[in-house]
């Protein structure tokens, strides 16, 4: 008669749970109990590091309000309405760096909009879009109209340039070249206590092909 074979050793996995191996029903309610705390906490840790807690937001709001720094309805996420700073501050940084100021947050260019050329330019562009046109500035979405690649700026041509497939931008955002089908997407701005507002969920398309309202040339080699 064959000699009984010793039981195969078991070992319990990280969770301290050992899987074919006879447990008591104490013992079993023992691991369930440990495993539930431990994935509660887990969640307790991801929420609060997420910034969820309860009444944030609500908070934040009501703090913005009271202080009057932040014009009233502007949130931080994009698809909201974000406030980017002072008006009279974000312009003297574009004309002092002579470069569109890139805000993350809203995935968009603020550009310098020509004074000569505004006027002009009200009976093209969008209505939503015309508050920023009378301050001086266009609000550009930062995706390319052909397939989305993001556009930089590109400071020896003073375009914007598509690394993608080569499109290319003036700085007002209207197609100069390549293959996309209109001008970059805008965005609706105000300015609102002083304070300029980028309204994130508000994406205008882009001018059609061909528009041409400040008439600029690039200034020098194409980056791309």
């Amino acid at each position: 008669m064959p000699e009984p074979r010793a039981p195969e050793p078991v070992v319990p996995d990280a969770a301290g749970v050992v899987y074919g191996a006879p447990v008591s029903v104490e013992r079993e309610q023992s691991q369930s109990r440990r495993l539930f705390l431990r994935g509660g906490l887990a969640a307790v840790f991801a929420f609060v590091a997420a910034g969820c807690t309860p009444g944030h937001k609500r908070a934040r709001s009501a703090a913005t309000t009271t202080t009057g720094s932040v014009p009233s309805g502007a949130d931080s996420g994009f698809g909201s309405r974000i406030d980017v700073g002072r008006f009279d501050t974000i312009v003297a940084s574009i004309a002092q760096t002579g470069t569109p100021r890139y805000v993350p947050e809203a995935r968009a260019y603020i550009s310098p909009f020509p004074a000569t050329a505004a006027a002009a330019a009200r009976a093209v562009y969008p209505a939503e879009a015309r508050a920023a046109l009378d301050a001086g500035v266009v609000v550009l979405y930062q995706r390319c109209t052909h397939l989305g690649c993001r556009v930089p700026w590109c400071a020896s041509s003073q375009y914007f340039e598509c690394p993608c497939h080569d499109a290319k931008f003036d700085r007002v955002g209207e197609s100069r070249a390549g293959p996309a089908p209109r001008g970059m997407d805008l965005m609706a701005a105000s300015i609102e206590q002083g304070r300029l507002v980028i309204d994130t969920g508000s994406i205008l398309a882009g001018l059609p092909l061909g528009t041409d309202t400040t008439g600029q040339k690039p200034a020098g080699p194409y980056c791309v």
